[in-house]
């Protein structure tokens, strides 16, 4: 909005851009930006090193290339920035710790015994077979002509990712096994645990003193903002808030009545069709209704009821429904089994050496008789250990190359049949009887919008962000525009959002936050069947946060050391019973073990970590100083000396605990540390 406005009142400035666009028509974008001393913007910086536009883009085309993004640029953006900050961040390590991958241990951990947990999950989808492994050897080593996708460039590409992989893998377990706990470290664990005491207190909580009484100037904060806005607590990362309204595309009276009329013209060409189905499929919005059984109750009265009743060959509608106009045309009604039972054995291969395993164990069962046992030793599915059973099942359950013979198969036969899975040994175990099923074929017509009505509420928006100079006259003219709509705050929105409050696909609304400035108001953005318009309330970038933005935050500290320092005073006493008194209060007991986080009969529910080591460290008998707590102020006497617990086994449950949680969590601590270390700055989504 801001760049329009200037070009409104510089004429001349449309003189320069058209030439700019000649220039560039006749010259390469690269050649362009040279001449204005510029090049493409870079990608971000990881660990000091820049990611510039080429290594960028290459790095996007490779992940492109091994994942197959279809059209989700933003999950593509994020995880490739993802790898590369991994591949980054470990690069000197892996090179440091010479950790390498040879091909004999890469072939290995790609058709192998021994898979690799990335090569399993990601390539085989967590399955694991013999037949697979022999399959996947043979795609990685011969043009698969089934998918074009698929070449040998892409299977090296595959190999080097894996091979990264790898070296990841092995430096993640050369991590876990440094992960130790010695026998001090379990008995502070057991002691923490099991160690207990006792103390009597006076708590007076900081929510006892109304804020408002506690005189704050714009000095005690800033000087509380100098002392503390390096702390990490108040580290700020670059973001961006913005408010918008949203307004939904509906269809007038007029488009609803339109589609109806459409729908009228066609019941006569719909009745006297010979081919129901072919009919629906090329007339309706949703082909996939063309032919379908009928649930009972699915569509509301009194078409429920006519579609169950009427002649065969009636069309019945249109009708609204489930937010489309519909016509329904009965095209046949049928006595027949609607849901089975059956139990199968899946063998996840479909070569001919699946085939004849199946044969095989068909060939036992009828000799045996002894399905559920062949099941649990030969099922790859979750069923094997139910004997096979996949319960009672309705037509369109199942892939149709399982569902027919088992609808049209005896009880108690035994089948082999081929799906995409591979070969299942299948027995039907039981067939409800038959009933009268309704056949119906379907023309949808969606109930939406016209081009007109469309346009109509496009220029309304537009209305707004013309008449809209900043967020006051933003929020002004939404009111007046639309009275009943709501303004929406969208608040720190980090540059690599895909969605904002309110809004789930906004990848256009963040990528026009990053390049806006204050107070710009936004050209509309059409979002699932929504126009939305925005005005940009707060930009903010990384480091040391400014002081407008923390004030408030900072504020409020500055009030709750106000009101410790004004109750330590106030509580200062030899005497537990003589201070509450003079405070208007009452001395409390409590029994606490070393872990605890908080007394809970002082109401307070921060976590008083400073206090609970007071209250094992005084003497017993000795009346404390004020402590100045999180969410109140102390001052306690200890009545117990500290009880430690001996432990029964010296300390090994408590060393085994802590090395498993170490094990398991030390390769995310380490890269969360590398990751914190590194000053990892993604300016992917901005516009500079």
């Amino acid at each position: 909005m801001a760049m329009i406005e200037k070009i409104r009142r510089q004429g001349w400035l449309v003189l320069v851009m058209v030439g700019i666009g000649i220039v560039g028509y006749l010259i390469p974008y690269d050649a362009v930006m040279a001449l204005f001393g510029k090049g493409a913007k870079d990608a971000g910086e990881i660990d000091g090193e820049t990611i510039d536009a080429a290594a960028w883009q290459q790095a996007v085309e490779k992940q492109r290339v091994l994942f197959n993004y279809t059209s989700n640029e933003s999950a593509l953006s994020n995880d490739t920035w993802n790898t590369l900050t991994e591949e980054r961040l470990y690069a000197d390590e892996l090179s440091a710790m010479d950790i390498d991958v040879s091909d004999e241990e890469l072939d290995e951990v790609l058709f192998g015994a021994n898979l690799s947990p990335f090569v399993k999950s990601t390539i085989y989808g967590g399955k694991d077979s013999t037949s697979m492994k022999e399959q996947m050897r043979q795609r990685f080593e011969t043009f698969d002509p089934r998918d074009p996708t698929w070449t040998m460039e892409k299977a090296e590409m595959w190999k080097e990712f894996v091979r990264y992989k790898r070296k990841k893998e092995k430096y993640d377990n050369m991590i876990k096994l440094g992960a130790y706990a010695n026998n001090l470290d379990a008995k502070w664990a057991f002691k923490a645990g099991s160690s207990k005491t006792a103390v009597d207190f006076v708590a007076k909580t900081y929510m006892e003193i109304p804020d408002s009484t506690v005189a704050v100037s714009d000095d005690d904060i800033r000087s509380y903002y100098n002392k503390h806005k390096a702390e990490r607590e108040y580290k700020q990362e670059r973001s961006r808030s913005l408010e918008y309204v949203s307004i939904a595309i509906q269809a007038t009276e007029q488009d609803l009545a339109s589609i109806k009329s459409k729908m009228d013209g066609m019941v006569r060409d719909f009745r006297m069709a010979k081919n129901d189905s072919a009919f629906a499929a090329a007339a309706a919005a949703t082909p996939g209704m063309a032919k379908m059984r009928y649930v009972p109750g699915s569509m509301m009265e009194p078409f429920n009821g006519q579609i169950l009743n009427d002649s065969i060959g009636k069309v019945i509608g249109p009708f609204a429904d489930a937010g489309a106009m519909k016509l329904v045309k009965i095209s046949k009604r049928v006595s027949e089994i609607d849901s089975v039972q059956a139990r199968h054995i899946l063998i996840q291969d479909q070569t001919p050496k699946g085939k004849a395993k199946a044969d095989s164990i068909m060939n036992v069962i009828k000799a045996k008789k002894n399905f559920a046992e062949m099941a649990k030793q030969f099922g790859t599915d979750g069923t094997k250990d139910k004997g096979g059973d996949l319960g009672m099942f309705a037509r369109g359950a199942m892939v149709p190359d399982f569902e027919k013979p088992c609808f049209n198969g005896t009880v108690g036969q035994l089948q082999v049949v081929k799906t995409q899975f591979g070969y299942h040994v299948v027995e039907v175990t039981k067939k409800n009887a038959p009933k009268m099923n309704t056949y119906v074929a379907v023309v949808d017509q969606s109930q939406e919008p016209s081009p007109g009505t469309r346009k109509d509420a496009f220029n309304k928006m537009r209305e707004l962000t013309i008449n809209a100079k900043d967020t006051a006259s933003f929020r002004t003219q939404v009111k007046a525009l639309y009275p009943n709509a709501n303004i929406v705050p969208a608040q720190m929105i980090v540059p690599n959002a895909q969605a904002i409050a309110g809004i789930q696909k906004a990848e256009s609304i963040v990528s026009w936050a990053y390049g806006a400035e204050i107070n710009e108001i936004s050209q509309p953005f059409l979002v699932e069947n929504n126009w939305v318009v925005a005005v940009l309330s707060e930009i903010r970038e990384r480091g040391v946060p400014a002081f407008e933005d923390v004030k408030e935050t900072m504020k409020a500290k500055v009030i709750k050391e106000k009101k410790g320092t004004m109750l330590a005073e106030k509580m200062k006493g030899t005497s537990l019973q003589a201070i509450a008194s003079g405070n208007g209060t009452m001395v409390k007991h409590s029994e606490l073990l070393w872990r605890g986080m908080n007394l809970p009969e002082a109401g307070v529910g921060e976590q008083e970590f400073a206090l609970i080591g007071k209250c094992f460290g005084i003497a017993k008998g000795q009346v404390s100083e004020p402590i100045i707590g999180e969410g109140a102020v102390y001052v306690i006497q200890k009545t117990a000396d500290v009880v430690d617990a001996q432990s029964m086994d010296g300390y090994k449950n408590e060393k085994r605990m802590l090395q498993q949680n170490a094990k398991a969590s030390m390769a995310g601590r380490v890269f969360g540390a590398y990751r914190e270390a590194a000053d990892i700055d993604d300016r992917r989504f901005i516009n500079e």
